[in-house]
């Protein structure tokens, strides 16, 4: 690539043209899966944006990417989205989401990585457990649940593990899961950016890497859902336990390496 080019890149983006090729290989396939399975773009783009960028603006610029995808999934399943499940998860998340965004810059990065994986494994094993008591979870349970996953959200930008938790125990169907999980996520991504950009980790010289990739997650949109119609329901299940495995492995292996 011409060095004239380069820079134009660089001074546009605010990364290098290799690593805005490989953050956009890498984003278009979380986004397709998060299209597909509800969860999983978040959590491969901010690790990756972590390392170029300092950790706070990775999970800030996060935020309007993730605007853009899930306004695009909440239009696709708009129908299947289960609005009794989404005012209750809603309820005390955005305000977590919006207090715990403004910490977001002065937080430890490799603690709340840590808290966030060892979160998502355990999650894991206690959703099992609940699944085979077949007892799904509660109003109640589904309110106080999205309060932690508001605040997580706020601090880390991941929300996707713990709201799949959530959502799923409560026993949604497959669209009318993915279709929850993007309303959700359009309404925290509302309620997180203006307290990134109060803070100053949400720089405007982001918005047009932010408008970028959040012009990826639209036509990955297009991507997902028919994917979704052919996965049974059991290796739907069975797919979205493991993006939460290997978020929390991912989440590690960010702390092991960061800089």
């Amino acid at each position: 690539m011409p060095q004239a080019l380069a820079e134009e890149v660089m001074a546009l983006f605010g990364i290098s043209p290799t690593f805005l090729v490989l953050t956009s290989v890498v984003g278009f396939f979380g986004f397709v899966v998060s299209a597909t399975f509800g969860i999983g773009g978040v959590v491969l783009l901010i690790p990756l944006l972590s390392m170029a960028l300092p950790p706070a603006q990775a999970v800030a610029v996060s935020a309007p990417i993730m605007l853009v995808n899930n306004l695009g999934k909440s239009w696709v399943f708009r129908h299947a989205v289960n609005v009794k499940a989404t005012l209750l998860v809603s309820a005390l998340a955005l305000p977590a989401a919006y207090l715990t965004a403004r910490l977001a810059s002065t937080v430890d990065d490799r603690l709340i990585l840590v808290a966030v994986a060892v979160l998502v494994l355990v999650s894991v094993v206690v959703d099992r457990l609940r699944t085979a008591s077949t007892r799904p979870m509660g109003d109640l349970a589904l309110l106080l649940w999205g309060g932690l996953t508001g605040a997580i959200s706020g601090i880390c930008g991941a929300a996707g593990p713990p709201t799949a938790i959530g959502l799923r125990g409560y026993g949604l169907s497959k669209d009318a899961f993915v279709g929850t999980v993007a309303v959700f996520a359009v309404f925290l991504q509302l309620a997180k950016i203006p307290a990134y950009a109060s803070t100053g980790a949400l720089p405007a010289s982001l918005l047009p890497l932010a408008a970028f990739l959040g012009a990826l997650g639209l036509v990955a949109v297009a991507v997902g859902p028919p994917l979704l119609r052919r996965v049974p329901e059991e290796q739907f299940r069975l797919v979205v336990d493991g993006l939460l495995v290997v978020s929390a492995v991912w989440l590690i292996g960010e702390v092991l390496f960061m800089r």
